[in-house]
């Protein structure tokens, strides 16, 4: 790009709008979130739209939250100091540098290209994005977590499944399966909520030890070995793949670091994704692969830090808190006062996909028919 060094979000945004005229725009209702997504590729618009699916809308709405994606030119930001973002607890790849201006924060991927504006109502992208769809549908769930967090939910690292009135929350240590077992679990049946983020609150009127979750409208994405351990979803690695990859010992195969979209409409039926549900218990993955049986064991989160660190998440560089500075690291008081009383349990020793999905729906089956939890 040949513009002057940005200076202010506001300007450069309206820099980008001027260059990339608008095509098309996709109206969304999350839940009671309402958003538009505007863009000048009417490709990267249509494929936004078949993966939000039934969250599309006519019309959001002049109030709507207005989100721009821009297929362009990677913007030219060598002349601004970005600051590299460390890698989170448990992760080692880099994947982000920002700035913050008066007026707002700039962000740039480092792998894909892709640039965001985002700070006082503006919200951008531009770059690459329709080579990269993922990182725009991000772009939107941030903006729906954002306004959830502002209504006082809590941001977990967790996925989430449910049946009827009664829900699941599965965290675990990355790589742990939370994502397998949820799919394994809806095999039974069970409708979803979460891939990977959860958002949890008390709701009022709510009976003890029950809280209300709000799932981010993201498809699950899932590894080869997820892929062919579920015999409906094996179709979404290709065939010439699938034969090299079933000749792989076990370790190897869960070690392949591939991903694929399981759209939840083909492979479950329409209606099988819900946003909003109530959970009772917390289900930690804490197991290794070949370390003998599995033990699934109630716990005390207030007496676990290493594992309460592992349900809490951070609203990351996206999260406008305050102008000029990162959002606060999440605070554990919080997360144990509003897990006190919640069902937790840790599953400890080796992987055991199939006693844990009896687990889980035994605690369902046991609530629905009015046992002792």
């Amino acid at each position: 790009m040949s513009e002057s060094t940005p200076t202010s979000v506001r300007a450069f945004a309206e820099t980008l709008r001027r260059r990339y005229p608008v095509v098309d725009s996709l109206g969304l209702r999350l839940a009671d979130v309402r958003v538009v997504v505007r863009s000048n590729d009417q490709r990267h618009i249509d494929e936004l739209r078949a993966y939000f699916g039934e969250f599309v809308v006519d019309d959001a709405g002049d109030d709507a939250i207005e989100i721009f994606a821009f297929e362009g030119d990677e913007p030219d930001l060598s002349g601004l100091d970005l600051t590299v973002r460390p890698p989170e607890p448990g992760k080692s790849s880099i994947k982000e540098a920002y700035i913050d201006l008066d007026d707002g924060r700039i962000i740039r991927k480092l792998k894909t290209g892709v640039v965001f504006l985002a700070g006082g109502g503006v919200h951008v992208a531009v770059g690459p994005c329709r080579a990269h769809p993922n990182q725009i549908v991000n772009f939107v769930n941030n903006r729906f977590i954002e306004v959830r967090m502002r209504e006082g939910s809590l941001l977990c690292h967790a996925a989430a499944v449910a049946k009827g009135d009664r829900g699941l929350v599965l965290a675990g240590f990355s790589g742990m399966g939370k994502s397998t077992l949820a799919l394994h679990l809806m095999e039974e049946g069970l409708d979803y909520v979460s891939n990977d983020r959860l958002l949890i609150r008390r709701a009022p009127g709510a009976p003890e030890g029950e809280l209300l979750s709000c799932g981010v409208p993201k498809l699950p994405r899932i590894n080869p070995g997820t892929a062919l351990s579920i015999p409906r979803l094996r179709p979404i690695v290709p065939e010439e793949l699938r034969v090299r990859y079933d000749a792989l010992p076990v370790g190897e195969l869960w070690a392949i670091e591939e991903k694929y979209d399981v759209d939840v409409d083909t492979f479950y039926g329409i209606g099988k994704i819900r946003l909003i549900a109530p959970v009772q218990t917390l289900m930690i993955l804490n197991w290794r692969r070949d370390a003998g049986p599995c033990e699934i064991r109630p716990i005390k989160l207030e007496e676990r830090p290493e594992l309460l660190a592992v349900v809490m998440k951070t609203a990351g560089l996206f999260y406008e808190e305050r102008a000029g500075s990162l959002p606060a690291e999440p605070d554990p008081a919080r997360y144990i006062e509003l897990l006190r009383g919640f069902h937790v349990v840790e599953l400890a020793g080796g992987v055991d996909f199939p006693a844990a999905v009896a687990y889980g729906c035994a605690r369902l089956g046991a609530a629905e028919a009015g046992e002792p939890g």
